[in-house]
């Protein structure tokens, strides 16, 4: 039987959701640089939420919902390509997707995000949601690069701080590998390394995020080096995640939810 919200029926739901992991996906449309599809943040976090729920299937029962493809992107309108939800918005929309997945019977819910502005946002989400709204389920949410850091970084794949970026070399890899239809070689010869430039990145200073106004327009619109890809490490580093969110899946099936 598919792993698929979208493929059941309301009765196969309904039968399966109280013993099921109910996942949903959110990600964003937005540039991704002179060289990649605006749909990059949707394709890769709606595949690893796939492929990691296949993997442990007949094991941990997951049921993967249709991915949220609009974002918090305001700082990439300067750009063009892009489509986003104000704060707000967003985090009511997925505040009331997560209670559409509660009303159809299920009891631990994971929010995997795939686009970094929407990390601070799905936090408030699942806290509000167990707390604040006092349902009775148990929630995770988390950026699926930030659940597999710690075996991407034993595997040295490469660098911690180039994960995830935007746009360089950490995602132009992974969608090589996953559909290089999608990642253009003459955009790709546009691209400039601006590793240590600072300008189209928030920039970390000592455990807090800084963000700069118009900082973003005045880079390239990518992180880092995306012409440094490969499809290899691509491959690699698909893998790797794949495997760390599956057993992230099978370890909040233990957790014991509410009584």
């Amino acid at each position: 039987m598919s792993i698929l919200f979208s493929e059941l029926t309301r009765e196969q739901i309904t039968e399966r959701a109280p013993g099921a992991i109910g996942v949903l996906p959110t990600a964003a449309t937005e540039q991704h640089g002179p060289h990649m599809a605006v749909g990059t943040d949707v394709i890769l976090c709606e595949t690893v939420a796939r492929q990691a729920a296949e993997k442990v299937a007949g094991k941990v029962p997951v049921i993967i919902a249709p991915t949220l493809p609009f974002g918090s992107s305001w700082h990439h309108y300067p750009f063009g390509g892009v489509i986003s939800l104000t704060s707000p918005t967003f985090i009511n929309a997925v505040q009331e997707a997560l209670q559409g997945l509660v009303r159809c019977g299920f009891r631990k819910l994971i929010v995997l995000n795939g686009h970094g502005g929407n990390s601070d946002h799905v936090g408030v989400v699942g806290q509000d949601l167990v707390n604040r709204l006092d349902h009775e389920v148990a929630v995770a949410t988390g950026d699926y690069w930030n659940i597999s850091r710690p075996a991407l970084e034993e595997k040295d794949l490469m660098p911690s701080p180039l994960i995830p970026g935007h746009a360089g070399q950490f995602e132009t890899a992974m969608m090589m590998a996953l559909r290089p239809d999608l990642v253009s070689d003459e955009g790709l010869g546009r691209v400039y390394d601006v590793s240590g430039e600072g300008e189209s990145l928030d920039i970390d200073l000592a455990g807090a995020t800084v963000q700069i106004h118009g900082a973003w327009q005045k880079g390239p619109g990518h992180s880092d080096n995306p012409a440094d890809a490969t499809a290899e490490l691509g491959k690699a580093l698909f893998e790797t995640i794949v495997g760390a969110v599956a057993n992230f899946y099978s370890e909040f099936a233990r957790v014991e939810g509410p009584a």
